[in-house]
């Protein structure tokens, strides 16, 4: 699920190292699932690269596994962006009625959550909300509330037109559009002094 990424580098010591560039942290993620990545302009707004799963605090962890129980993990990551550095966990669940639900959470190494989100079914999604996104696509693929660290914020649906270009749509609780994002694949080659 889209919803906000970036970097975080753990210290042993009092100082904190230097932050990675975003090369660095590419070449050294885990090869689990793909880097996600947010460019506005010329630079990456937000970056979120694969991290073994063990590699999660404990108590970001106990957080996730409050707020977002059982469930397949489909993206553990490292996340830096717009809502500061944290953990990002995707999971999906499938429901009784053969659907799935999912749940985004970016916490931060205290396990204090700074970003939350949930998938919510079509139709149960306000027309004005709907409305505001369709103006970029024909076709509603996923739709989610976001929610910062005390309520709900925002809406993100991810749409795609006949063409199949897909967009992620940020609308407001009142639905007027926010934010669009071009939602793309990519191959991104990272060098980092590898050999």
């Amino acid at each position: 699920m889209f919803c906000l990424t970036g970097l975080l580098l753990m210290a042993a010591c009092s100082t904190a190292p230097p932050r990675a560039t975003a090369a660095e942290a590419l070449a050294h993620g885990e090869p689990i699932t793909a880097a996600r990545m947010q460019l506005q302009g010329n630079e990456v707004v937000m970056l979120a690269v694969p991290i073994d799963p063990v590699e999660l605090p404990a108590a970001a962890r106990t957080t996730v596994d409050a707020i977002a129980p059982q469930g397949e993990t489909t993206f553990v990551g490292r996340e830096r962006g717009p809502r500061g550095e944290g953990f990002r966990v995707d999971k999906r669940y499938e429901t009784e009625d053969g659907g799935v639900h999912t749940r985004s959470l970016l916490v931060d190494a205290s396990g204090d959550v700074l970003e939350r989100s949930h998938s919510v079914p079509v139709p149960d999604v306000p027309k004005h909300v709907l409305a505001a996104a369709l103006g970029n696509g024909r076709y509603v693929d996923d739709v989610c509330i976001v929610s910062g660290p005390e309520r709900e914020e925002h809406w993100a649906l991810t749409v795609h037109d006949r063409r199949g270009r897909r967009h992620v749509v940020i609308v407001s609780l009142s639905g007027e559009e926010l934010a669009r994002w071009r939602r793309s694949d990519a191959r991104v080659d990272a060098a980092a002094g590898i050999r």
